[in-house]
């Protein structure tokens, strides 16, 4: 059955591809409004903290998209090194599809500095999230707790710095290059 998405979750999708090309700063009501088809009124109504709020969500909902991935790639691969390349191969995909513009939501989070501290945070609970996840990934693989965390923290970060870079330099060697050295020091 196919279901027309209500005002909320419009404006949730419209905001969460906005801020992959724009950031958060730079996506505004108008246009987030123009977007998502919807009327004014809609965002005070779902989010009545309105802008910050309706961000805040966005990245906790794009986090949790990207969450789902990383299950579905633990779920299909006999080894941490695939998950990883499996994880470069998705945003890989998003960058060639996008012709570059469309980058990770949560970096875009991040960078929206103390004019959203909540969408700021919510960035934060969203990489320690994916970082939890490949974590377990690693300790199920037979690393310590402590190896596991500061290697999935090294992942996160180099794929979402090789994401940056991608976009900055229209190519996807950063990528390739995150991908071959990821795997190498998970075989150390």
């Amino acid at each position: 059955m196919n279901t027309v998405a209500g005002p909320r979750e419009r404006l949730i999708r419209s905001a969460i591809l906005m801020m992959r090309e724009h950031g958060v700063a730079a996506t505004g009501l108008t246009e987030l409004l123009a977007h998502s088809k919807t009327a004014r009124g809609s965002i005070y109504l779902h989010f009545p903290g309105g802008k910050s709020e309706l961000m805040e969500q966005a990245t906790l909902r794009a986090g949790q998209q990207v969450s789902a991935t990383i299950d579905a790639l633990v779920a299909e691969s006999s080894s941490p090194a695939e998950v990883v390349v499996g994880l470069v191969e998705v945003w890989k995909r998003v960058l060639d599809t996008s012709s570059f513009t469309a980058g990770c939501p949560i970096v875009a989070a991040a960078q929206s500095g103390t004019d959203s501290p909540t969408v700021q945070a919510a960035s934060a609970t969203v990489f320690a999230d994916w970082t939890r996840r490949l974590a377990d990934l690693l300790m199920s693989a037979g690393r310590e707790s402590a190896a596991a965390a500061s290697i999935s923290s090294v992942i996160i970060s180099t794929i979402e710095g090789a994401i940056i870079r991608c976009r900055s330099e229209k190519s996807l060697q950063p990528l390739d290059d995150a991908a071959t050295n990821l795997v190498r020091l998970l075989e150390l």
